[in-house]
């Protein structure tokens, strides 16, 4: 068995919340547009994805769908909490705790706190949307130009 999992529709069928899909898939779309679950389900995805790949000691695996098998609940939760909000339909005390209890085991995740599965087919864990830092020590060129007396290399034009 894989140590990393896709979820998918079906996993939320098996959560038994087709209901719920299927309302947040017909409820208010335009004609041509894609069905919501798909794309909220693939959001909680990178969103676990990203906790996880933020700790510099976990790997992500090559499927940009799947996630750890440990995660698979919390991440029905969170699926199913972004649904009901898609359809305007309120969470639950119990859901609102349980939201709150999954964002502090993801931050547990990403401070090394906790551990999760490492995927079978690794890679490198990249967090999207993070600048690439460039150190640069006195008297290190850039560009052409020293990097002297604190200044920025590039604040003079």
């Amino acid at each position: 068995m894989s140590n990393w999992i896709t979820i998918t529709i079906a996993t939320l069928y098996e959560a038994k919340v087709a209901a719920l899909i299927d309302a947040a898939d017909s409820r208010a779309l335009k004609a041509g547009q894609p069905n919501r679950s798909a794309g909220i389900i693939q959001g909680v995805v990178d969103e676990i994805r990203r906790k996880v790949a933020s700790n510099k000691q976990n790997q992500v695996d090559a499927s940009l769908t799947t996630i750890p098998k440990g995660l698979r609940d919390m991440a029905v939760d969170m699926i199913v909490a972004r649904l009901k909000i898609s359809i305007e339909k309120d969470l639950s005390e119990d859901e609102r705790r349980q939201l709150d209890t999954h964002k502090l085991n993801l931050n547990r995740i990403a401070d090394g706190k906790d551990v999760v599965d490492q995927p079978d087919n690794p890679v490198e864990a990249q967090i999207e949307g993070a600048p690439d830092v460039v150190v640069v020590r006195p008297g290190q060129k850039i560009g052409g130009r020293n990097f002297e007396g604190g200044r920025h290399p590039f604040s003079e034009v």
